[in-house]
């Protein structure tokens, strides 16, 4: 299920769905069980589909379709996820997938930020912190700034270790 969660997020991006469209079309793609689940929930009219917004949608599907215990073990890793030795990139697609499957994880805009800041390598997470950035958009975007300025700092320090060790091979 989370998966297409995924696939219909990736669509909507896509497509440019507007907010008011999305439960109609992923309702449109729903299939098998998922498809007679909606169709029960739509004909015992104890929600409006028309005034749905995908935020509600997501929630009633995934509560229906992801089982609680794999929630709670994303809840667990969750608290422990870290970037480690991954890219800022890598670290962000697990990150972004967790709080999608699991709603309520993190509660609004800033705190995805700031939970998302404080699991960035110390290196880079000191930098972010300083700025004291605002928005998850602005404290990703900054985090691969970060990173591809360390590369290039690296990649120019063994570069000139390099031409140090060659000047002292010559002499």
């Amino acid at each position: 299920m989370e998966s297409w969660l995924s696939v219909m997020k990736a669509l909507f991006e896509d497509i440019y769905t507007l907010e008011k469209d999305k439960v109609r079309l992923a309702a449109h793609c729903l299939e098998g069980s998922a498809r007679s689940w909606w169709t029960r929930v739509n004909n015992g009219r104890s929600l409006d589909p028309a005034t749905m917004s995908w935020e509600a949608f997501r929630e009633i599907l995934l509560m229906e379709y992801f089982p609680e215990s794999d929630k709670r073990k994303i809840k667990e890793d969750f608290r422990k996820l870290r970037q480690r030795n991954r890219t800022v990139r890598e670290y962000e697609r697990e990150f972004s997938h967790m709080v999608d499957c699991v709603p309520g994880l993190v509660h609004g805009d800033r705190d995805r930020a700031e939970v998302f800041e404080c699991g960035l390598r110390p290196k880079i997470f000191k930098t972010i912190h300083a700025l004291r950035l605002k928005t998850y958009e602005k404290v990703l975007d900054r985090a691969l700034w970060v990173e591809r300025g360390n590369a290039i700092a690296r990649e120019e320090r063994e570069a000139f270790e390099r031409d140090k060790d060659k000047e002292k091979s010559k002499k």
